[in-house]
């Protein structure tokens, strides 16, 4: 009967009537009626109730007395009635249909039950269905209440620490972000709404704190959300959301300094950099900025950025008076970074570096690369004979710095280079040394060495290897008697007397007869 009543009967009589009725049945119908009727009757009906109940609690107050409703429904104070029809039409209606009523009640002026609409549709239903009432409400005209809304949502993600459990959709709408992807897979409606709330200055840490428990939070990877970080945001929203993840989520971090080091205004670089620098955090975790920067992140396809990039990006960094371990550990970065250089640029890159102790790390660290990438065939061998060739004019750092370059590629100190087939490479890169440019005396040294040691490492060095050397050797323009005087220094020396005869043997058999006799003639 009470169902009928609710179809069947006027609002003004239905509210005259709730007024007679026991409370739970009041609700009963009122929410009935709502559920059932358009959504401008609903609206109306909650209103012209509003006004009545504020009008009754009112009145209470001014008497003295303090209305008690229901424990089951203490949640619906202080107009118990009208927000018990917000509460069924929130928790019931389509997310279309509560974007019209939130339409309706903020054209009549009722922003408390506005509020009240958002905060239970927020609270109980899914985040799909939040979503879905954020685009709702924009088609409204309701852009605050879009807003406002979002924020609830984030917030309850924030609180509760884990995303609301949704059984009825596939995996993965349940979180927000993926949520709001799908439903509107261009628009960046999150990032917008950040942008948005960054822009206030009493909201800028409690965003920065939601951004990074939404990206460490989501079940998959949130490519969209962590791109905008890095490319978009301020430089300073930028340090302080990886200040957060760097220990909490470092693989995230690292994705959104990938995206930050692909950034071409180096002010803002320079910004990042300087806060990162200050941050205890980047002491303590794996996560390093600068060897990112250098390489440029996402853009690493463009190259590393130039030496004058790197000189330019220092000069900001001591005009925002950043701590000077800024510009040293980013010129040893950009010292160390092999792929992409000429050898000039890599010695010119060396001359950056200052203290003694840096000077022969890198050195170290580039000879060990140079030589990983000349056997992974990513490093072509000029670039290595350049490298070698270009210190010839700095000094003692020069030499020990060749030094090490060669002495690394005659007998790489990488064990995973252990198996790895290198007579070719050496002997090419030999011979590129030798007749490179000016400086022959140098040159011919560095080649030499380079040779000799290579051959003498009877450990690493097959028979195979012994060929392929000839080979590049024969057709090079090292003199032909000094070329046979390097195989009875090493070949000819090898302790190991079958692997020796099985290089002389393969010599022969492929018509490097003088070579050969070289080495036998060491044994004698």
């Amino acid at each position: 009967m009470l169902y009928a009543f609710a179809l069947q009967r006027s609002t003004d009589q239905l509210i005259e009537a709730a007024a007679k009725f026991h409370f739970y049945d009041a609700v009963n119908v009122l929410a009935t009626a709502a559920l059932w009727r358009s959504i401008c009757d609903a609206a109306d009906l909650a209103c012209r109730q509003s006004e009545i109940d504020g009008a009754v609690c009112a009145g209470a107050a001014g008497q003295g007395e303090r209305q008690q409703p229901e424990p089951e429904i203490a949640e619906y104070r202080p107009s118990a009635l009208s927000k018990g029809i917000v509460h069924d039409v929130a928790r019931q209606r389509t997310a279309l249909d509560v974007a019209r009523f939130v339409r309706e009640l903020r054209d009549r002026g009722k922003q408390d039950l506005v509020d009240a609409t958002l905060n239970t549709f927020s609270e109980k239903r899914t985040l799909l269905d939040t979503a879905l009432l954020y685009l709702g409400l924009r088609d409204e005209g309701c852009a605050e209440a879009a807003v406002d809304l979002l924020g609830r949502a984030v917030q309850r993600i924030n609180t509760s620490g884990a995303r609301q459990s949704d059984t009825t959709t596939p995996a993965g709408l349940n979180d927000l972000v993926a949520a709001l992807r799908m439903l509107s897979p261009v628009e960046p409606v999150l990032e917008n709404w950040i942008d948005t709330r960054l822009g206030d200055t009493d909201l800028v840490g409690p965003t920065r704190d939601t951004v990074a428990k939404l990206i460490s939070g989501s079940e998959h990877s949130p490519d969209a959300l962590i791109e905008h970080v890095g490319r978009r945001l301020q430089y300073h929203n930028v340090a302080a959301v990886c200040r957060t993840l760097a220990e909490s989520d470092p693989e995230r971090c690292e994705a959104i300094q990938n995206q930050a080091a692909a950034r071409e205004e180096l002010h803002d670089l320079a910004e990042i950099i300087s806060r990162w620098q200050r941050f205890e955090t980047a002491a303590r975790t794996r996560v390093d900025l600068y060897p990112k920067v250098v390489a440029r992140g996402v853009a690493c396809a463009a190259g590393p950025r130039s030496p004058a990039e790197i000189d330019t990006l220092v000069k900001e960094l001591r005009n925002i008076d950043a701590d000077p371990e800024c510009w040293r550990l980013l010129y040893i970065a950009a010292a160390e970074h092999v792929d992409g250089r000429t050898g000039d640029e890599l010695v010119l890159l060396q001359t950056k570096i200052e203290r003694s102790r840096d000077i022969y790390r890198v050195a170290r660290t580039v000879a060990r690369r140079l030589t990983a990438g000349l056997l992974s065939g990513n490093v072509d061998p000029g670039v290595f004979a350049d490298y070698v060739t270009a210190q010839q004019v700095q000094g003692n750092r020069g030499r020990i710095a060749a030094d090490l370059a060669c002495r690394e590629l005659s007998d790489p100190s990488d064990p995973e280079l252990a198996g790895v087939s290198m007579g070719r490479v050496v002997a090419e890169t030999a011979g590129r040394l030798y007749g490179n440019g000016t400086g022959r005396a140098w040159r011919q040294e560095r080649a030499w060495d380079l040779l000799e040691r290579c051959l003498e490492n009877e450990q690493r060095i097959a028979p195979a290897d012994v060929l392929a050397v000839t080979e590049q050797l024969r057709a090079s323009r090292m003199d032909g008697h000094r070329r046979r005087l390097l195989y009875r220094g090493t070949v000819g020396r090898w302790a190991d007397a079958v692997r020796r005869q099985e290089a002389v043997e393969l010599l022969r058999s492929w018509g490097f007869e003088e070579e050969a006799e070289q080495v036998v003639e060491s044994v004698r």
